[in-house]
C-alpha cells in the first residue's frame, strides 16, 4: 500500500520548475517571488552536502537540489512549487532522511543531522497536517487486530481448521472495515489539503474505490481538486473503474524471461490469475508460496497464473522466479513502477491481482491464500 507518510513506500517524481540547480549559484541566492525558502540549522552537519529531493509518486520526473552547510551547520534552499508536494531532506554521510510536505512559504528546519527523523519543521501548514494525520495513523489498535487475525488464520491453515480460518477471515474483514471508517474520517476532515488528497491512496489500497471516488468528487469542487495530485487520483479511479468485476480485462503483451512476447489473450479459454509483483516486494515474496500451492492444485483444471513484474533489474527478477519456484509465465518491461501494463491496469501497490475467466472477464480482484483457492474451487466445480 502506498502510504507516503506511514510506510514510506515512495514513488520518486518531481514538480516542473522546482528550485534552482546547484550549478546556478547566483540565481539560487535570489528571492523567489511567491515561492518557498527553507532555512535550516543542523548539528553535526558542518560542511556536509544537504540534499532536497521531491518524492511525488504522481509525476513522471524527479529533481533534487543540493547545497552545502556552513561550519555552523546552517543551510538554505529557495524555489517555487506548482503545488504542495512531498519531499525528503538528507545529509551526505548520514542515514534515514526526513520526509515532509513542502509548500510555498518560509520553512525552518532545526535539529541534529544524526537524527533527522526528529528534526523540527515549522512554517508549512501542510506539514502540520501531515504530522497530525501521522499521529492518527499510528493508533495501532486496528493494525494489531489485523495482525492477530492473520496469525490466527495462518495457525488454523497449518492444521486445516476450516472453522477457525473462517473466523480469522471475519476478524480480518472487520479490522479492514474499521480502518476504512478511520481513513474516510481523516480525508473528510482534511479535504481541502494536499495531504488529505494523498490519503486517498490508502482508501484505494484498501479496496474502497467508490468511497475514494465520492470523496475526490467533493475535493474537485474545491481549489485542491485542481492540483496534479488530485487529477492523478481521478485518472487512477477512472482506470480502476474500467477494471471492475464483470468488465473485460484489457489486452496487453510484454516480453517473457526468454525474450518472447506473450499476450493475455493467449490464455483465453482458461481461468487466469494476472499477478502483479516484484522481486524487491517483501509481501509479494511472502505470498509466493501460497501462489505456488494454488498453481499446483489447479494447473490441471483449466487454471494458470500470468505474472507481471515491476522489477527494473533483470537478474533480480530471474533470481526471484527461480528461488521462489514460480513455474508459470512471467513478463516484464523492466521499467519498475513505470511498467506499462501496471499503468494500464492502475496498479499503485503490490502485490495485486485480478482473476480472469475463460471469456476474458474479471471475476475477482486481490484474492490471496485460501480466499483465492475458495474462489477458484467455486468457479471450476
Amino acid at each position: 500500500m502506498k502510504l507516503l507518510f506511514a510506510s514510506l513506500i515512495l514513488y520518486l517524481f518531481c514538480v516542473d520548475g522546482f528550485a534552482q540547480s546547484k550549478s546556478d549559484k547566483k540565481t539560487a541566492q535570489q528571492p523567489v517571488s511567491g515561492g518557498y525558502t527553507i532555512t535550516g540549522t543542523l548539528k553535526n552537519a558542518a560542511n556536509r552536502k544537504i540534499i532536497l529531493t521531491e518524492n511525488s509518486f504522481y509525476k513522471s520526473r524527479q529533481q533534487s537540489d543540493t547545497t552545502t552547510a556552513n561550519a555552523k551547520g546552517q543551510f538554505s534552499f529557495k524555489g517555487k512549487l506548482d503545488e504542495a508536494t512531498f519531499f525528503s531532506l538528507s545529509v551526505a554521510g548520514k542515514t534515514s532522511p526526513q520526509y515532509f510536505f513542502l509548500e510555498n512559504s518560509p520553512i525552518t528546519i532545526t535539529g541534529n543531522a544524526d537524527s533527522l527523523w526528529a528534526v523540527n519543521i515549522s512554517g508549512s501548514k501542510e506539514e502540520n497536517i501531515r504530522q497530525k494525520i501521522q499521529q492518527m495513523m499510528m493508533d495501532t489498535a486496528i493494525g494489531n487486530r489485523y495482525k492477530r487475525a492473520e496469525l490466527k488464520y495462518t495457525n488454523a491453515r497449518a492444521v486445516n481448521d476450516v472453522n477457525a480460518m473462517k473466523a480469522a477471515i471475519k476478524d480480518r474483514e472487520q479490522a479492514v472495515a474499521q480502518e476504512l471508517v478511520r481513513v474516510k474520517n481523516i480525508i473528510s476532515t482534511y479535504s481541502s489539503s494536499a495531504v488529505g488528497v494523498n490519503v486517498l491512496s490508502v482508501l484505494m489500497s484498501l479496496g474502497d474505490l467508490a468511497g475514494a471516488d465520492s470523496l475526490l468528487t467533493i475535493m474537485e469542487s474545491k481549489e485542491i481538486g485542481k492540483t496534479a495530485q488530485a487529477k492523478y487520483f481521478r485518472q487512477q479511479i477512472d482506470v480502476m473503474s474500467r477494471l471492475n468485476i464483470g468488465k473485460v480485462a484489457p489486452e496487453f503483451a510484454q516480453t517473457d524471461t526468454l525474450g518472447q512476447v506473450i499476450k493475455l489473450s493467449s490464455f483465453k479459454g482458461k481461468y487466469v490469475l494476472v499477478d502483479f509483483w516484484a522481486s524487491w516486494c517483501g509481501p509479494c515474496r511472502e505470498e509466493n508460496p501460497n501462489l505456488v500451492a494454488t498453481y499446483q492444485a489447479f494447473k490441471d483444471k483449466n487454471f494458470t497464473i500470468f505474472s507481471v513484474s515491476l522489477d527494473n533489474n533483470r537478474q533480480n527478477w530471474l533470481n526471484a522466479i527461480r528461488k521462489d519456484n514460480l513455474t508459470w509465465s512471467h513478463v516484464s518491461d523492466l521499467k519498475g513502477w513505470k511498467n506499462e501494463v501496471a499503468q494500464q491496469y492502475g496498479i499503485n501497490s503490490v502485490p495485486a491481482n485480478l482473476l480472469v475467466d475463460p471469456t476474458g472477464k474479471i471475476v475477482a480482484r486481490n484474492l490471496r491464500g485460501e480466499d483465492l483457492n475458495k474462489k477458484i474451487k467455486e468457479l471450476i466445480q
